[in-house]
């Protein structure tokens, strides 16, 4: 399990990710869909990032485990390879983004 699954569990009141406001509005603005966050979170690599926050992003490994758990589905969120997710210690996401 990633150390994001058991912060989200323990703070968050119903199931799913909690967006901030600005990432709500950023992920809206970006087309990045929730699946795709979630994906991200669940799947991706977690790195420390500046402030206490985390930032979680596809490496090729934890690309080829999604896709190993994913199976066919996968490939409708192929373009989650290349997204990035910033999230706060307490599990609140804070913004989201596609990396260039």
């Amino acid at each position: 399990m990633n150390p994001i699954d058991r912060r989200r569990l323990a703070s968050c009141a119903v199931p799913g990710t909690k967006l901030s406001k600005h990432a709500a509005l950023r992920s809206q603005q970006r087309s990045m869909s929730p699946d795709i966050i979630d994906a991200v979170i669940d799947f991706g690599k977690e790195r420390h990032a500046c402030g206490g926050c985390f930032s979680y992003s596809f490496t090729d490994r934890t690309w080829r485990r999604f896709v190993d758990a994913m199976g066919p589905a996968a490939r409708r969120l192929e373009r989650a390879r290349s997204a990035y997710v910033i999230v706060a210690d307490n599990g609140l996401v804070v913004t989201a983004a596609w990396r260039h």
